[in-house]
């Protein structure tokens, strides 16, 4: 009878543990931010990556500090290189070369950005993995569907 009761109670649970889905990667409810924390975490274990996780939720690697005497504040306009992955390493859009984007300020670029490139200074490389909610959260922009996790290598060349 206890083998029997064992056996159902792991049948039970089976569905549980089945392996993540592409739904991991797409936060539809609050519970979910773990699902895509997680999503996220299998992504730094499947490429071996060595990450520090910020108190916002954003994980990042500095690659070069830069120079530490010029920071950026979110005021500064800065020019960068940068590529910009989902967590399956799909290209979603990249600079291919140096951008100001049109003038725009730090304070306009996502929020994961905002956080990343005040860690590193002119000249620096940072490579950050952004969750949605600091990203662009449930809203698609370009071809960036809504709730998609960030994998972003950027290069801050100069700011004003």
């Amino acid at each position: 009878m206890k083998l029997f009761l064992q056996s159902i109670l792991f049948l039970l649970c089976l569905p549980a543990c089945s392996a993540s889905t592409d739904d991991d990667l797409f936060v539809r409810s609050p519970t979910g931010t773990s699902a895509q924390d997680y999503a996220i975490q299998s992504y730094i274990f499947a490429h071996s990556l060595e990450m520090i996780r910020d108190s916002s939720g954003l994980y990042y690697q500095i690659i070069y500090e830069g120079d530490s005497s010029q920071i950026m504040t979110l005021n500064s306009v800065p020019t960068l290189i940068y590529t910009r992955n989902n967590l399956k390493d799909t290209l979603l859009d990249a600079s291919f070369g140096s951008t100001d984007f049109d003038g725009r300020r730090l304070k306009d670029h996502i929020a994961g950005w905002q956080i990343g490139l005040r860690k590193i200074g002119k000249g620096g490389a940072i490579f950050m993995i952004i969750p949605s909610r600091l990203g662009f959260g449930d809203v698609p922009v370009g071809n960036i569907p809504a709730n998609t996790v960030q994998v972003c290598t950027v290069e801050v060349v100069d700011f004003k």
